[in-house]
């Protein structure tokens, strides 16, 4: 391979501009401000104080908790949300908040069922409503693992699968909307960071995820086309190989065979300071 083709080869972690003819390519300057951002936040840290935020799909080692840590050490108030609600739940995020909560911030968990139509409305009714926050970042990243579900045998789990990573995602949106509207709060549009994928049934097997995952591309095109851009932001995350995830947990054991032939995978942790990136003042 020549020179010429090595340079038109992006880093790993980069950023991506949208042209007029709709096609996303490599943006060389951007992605420049996006590592000095990230480089300022190694070294110095970043402040979320006076920010809020909404995480879905933050459980025990996965890329949602690791976000939910950095705000706090950042002085932002959070509000998580488990699918799994239970003591041992509350006690793992007790513990992060006790290592990791800086003064300012704040941790309030809830219930919910990202699948559910009723608990989208009643969150985001429970954050505008009764706690009297608005929002600054969305994370709507709780995901359910299909393993095994090929095109012949999708049944209704793939299509839980679906509604919690595609339609309820949408409906997160518009249900924010809504409440951002009611509240007069159109001027303060929130950060939502949409979770995609290069995995476009590539691995086969998961169901329809790769499905979900370049369906919820046509966001972008959304926002420029509904009335809703002054009510919320969106930014892409295309979310590589991540180790030790439950959605990549069955994947775990090729990981350094796929590391050794070149391919960069990352832990839960170095994926969400990518990701935590987006909101630098330089980028966001």
């Amino acid at each position: 391979m020549s020179d010429d083709n090595h340079r038109d080869i992006p880093p790993h972690i980069h950023l991506r501009g949208q042209s007029k003819n709709g096609q996303w390519s490599y943006d060389k300057q951007f992605s420049s401000t996006y590592y000095d951002g990230l480089s300022d936040i190694s070294q110095q840290g970043t402040s979320f104080v006076g920010r809020t935020a909404l995480v879905t799909g933050c459980g025990r080692g996965s890329i949602g908790a690791e976000i939910v840590r950095s705000l706090l050490m950042g002085g932002a108030k959070v509000l998580a949300t488990s699918s799994s609600y239970s003591r041992q739940t509350t006690l793992f995020f007790e513990d992060m908040y006790r290592k990791h909560g800086s003064r300012g911030s704040e941790l309030i968990v809830v219930p919910f069922n990202q699948g559910s139509v009723q608990d989208i409305d009643s969150l985001v009714t429970f954050v505008f409503g009764q706690l009297g926050w608005d929002l600054d970042y969305v994370f709507p990243f709780a995901a359910v693992s299909d393993i095994g579900s090929t095109v012949d045998n999708l049944g209704s789990h793939s299509e839980l699968a679906l509604r919690v990573m595609l339609t309820n995602v949408l409906r997160l949106l518009g249900s924010i909307k809504l409440a951002k509207t009611k509240y007069n709060s159109a001027g303060r549009p929130a950060l939502v960071v949409i979770p995609l994928s290069p995995n476009h049934g590539d691995f086969g097997g998961d169901g329809l995820y790769g499905e979900s995952k370049i369906a919820l591309e046509t966001t972008f095109n959304r926002w420029k086309s509904e009335m809703w851009r002054g009510h919320i932001s969106i930014a892409g995350a295309v979310i590589g190989w991540t180790r030790g995830t439950g959605l990549m947990s069955a994947n775990n054991l090729v990981a350094e065979a796929i590391e050794n032939a070149g391919v960069r995978t990352f832990s839960p942790r170095e994926m969400a300071f990518n990701i935590i990136g987006l909101l630098n003042p330089r980028v966001a």
